[in-house]
């Protein structure tokens, strides 16, 4: 006799496509913020040494990218594990204690998403009559990185937190790499 067909699939494809949206959102900022760099920083180089002057909106609206890409590039490490981490160190703990330090990483990771959209939030709101002197763009907008980086942080952080990130598998130790390829067919594993 067969079993009737749980919610499951559905809520795993509901969850896979809005991760999916998640990670889109992030690499087509992340990587517009990079390009739009590469190209202002050209521009000013051929400027400065080519047609001999400096635009002046060219150093300012490098360094607002500058700072939308750093921050952005933090959700970035989040979400592909590349953050900085003591490996060294927890790797020589008991398992008890790396199994806690395992959930209390993003658990902090968390915390500082969150910190960056309440703080990112005030300052993008305080900053808003005020102007950049270059590029006449509100201060706002430098800020703005923070909050909108804030929540991708947070994401990110909570999935790794519940283990609902591809390719995790919360029940392996540190270093227990092979333990994901052990067969058990996750619905988030399509998601690349």
């Amino acid at each position: 006799m067969s079993q009737p067909a749980s919610p499951h699939p559905v809520a795993a494809r509901v969850r896979r496509l809005a991760l999916r949206t998640l990670d889109l959102v992030t690499d087509v900022l992340t990587t517009t913020a990079l390009a739009a760099m590469v190209v202002v920083v050209s521009w000013q180089v051929f400027c400065r040494f080519v047609l001999q002057f400096t635009p002046a909106w060219a150093s300012e609206t490098a360094l607002l990218l500058l700072a939308w890409m750093a921050l952005l590039g933090i959700a970035r490490g989040i979400r592909d594990r590349g953050h900085i981490a003591l490996g060294v160190l927890v790797d020589r703990l008991p398992g008890a204690a790396r199994a806690v330090i395992a959930r209390l990483a993003p658990a902090l990771m968390a915390l500082f998403g969150i910190y960056l959209v309440v703080q990112g939030s005030e300052f993008t709101r305080l900053m808003a009559s005020s102007t950049l002197p270059a590029t006449g763009l509100p201060t706002s907008v430098r800020y703005a990185a923070m909050p909108v980086a804030g929540v991708l942080i947070t994401c990110y952080s909570g999935l790794q937190l519940f283990g609902l990130l591809p390719g995790e598998n919360t029940s392996a130790g540190p270093g227990d790499d092979a333990a994901g390829d052990s067969g058990d067919h996750r619905d988030d594993e399509e998601h690349t």
